[in-house]
């Protein structure tokens, strides 16, 4: 059965209009961290123009690369 759209579970998948998918990777206190792919890097840029960019997160560099988290554990080509 699938969960309700307002869902804030870890591994709730959500897929927006612009093509981005969207997972949530975890909850705690109330927050919720969520990863985003874009389907190119104009719709990123679009998305982040009005941001304040403020570097690098230090917990995510250490995160392994997009091969870890792949459902059938095949490397991109």
């Amino acid at each position: 059965m699938e969960e309700p759209a307002d869902s804030a579970r870890k591994a709730a998948e959500y897929r927006h209009d612009d093509g981005s998918v969207e997972i949530v990777f975890a909850v705690e206190d109330g927050r919720v961290l969520t990863v985003r792919e874009y389907p190119d890097e104009a719709a990123f840029a679009d998305a982040t123009a009005a941001a304040e960019y403020v570097g690098q997160h230090e917990g995510v560099s250490e995160l392994p690369g997009v091969e870890a988290f792949r459902a059938d554990g095949a490397a991109e080509e």
